[in-house]
């Protein structure tokens, strides 16, 4: 499967399961991807850039029937961040949670050395 197929795979999974299940699915399809592609030295990259995307695209379908800006507004003025700000760190923290899930399933999934013998 060559790497744009496995970021659409992963960030439809990321959207959809999200929608579903719950927020917590995205460290899951992250870590799970990355250890399925665990030969590719980009994977946990993907995985973040994946999270921004499908959170960003699960943001559009939630303000598109809000009113504009109400709630972002609202909350990042009182974050001090403004809206712009509030936008910026909920996609930030998608990727934040999508790429620190892929690193450490890589980790684990990555077979270690065993110790050195010694005489």
């Amino acid at each position: 499967m060559t790497r744009p197929i496995w970021f659409g795979l992963t960030v439809s999974s990321m959207a959809t399961l999200t929608w579903v299940v719950g927020w917590w699915m995205v460290p899951v399809v992250a870590g799970v991807l990355t250890v399925v592609r665990r030969g590719d030295p980009a994977a946990p990259g993907l995985a973040a850039l994946a999270g921004v995307v499908a959170w960003g695209l699960l943001l559009a379908l939630v303000a598109r029937g809000a009113p504009a800006g109400s709630v972002a507004a609202t909350v990042g003025r009182a974050l001090g961040l403004g809206p712009t700000g509030l936008i910026a760190v909920t996609l930030a923290y998608g990727g934040l949670l999508a790429g620190s899930a892929a690193v450490l399933a890589r980790a684990l999934a990555t077979p270690r050395a065993g110790p050195t013998p010694t005489r």
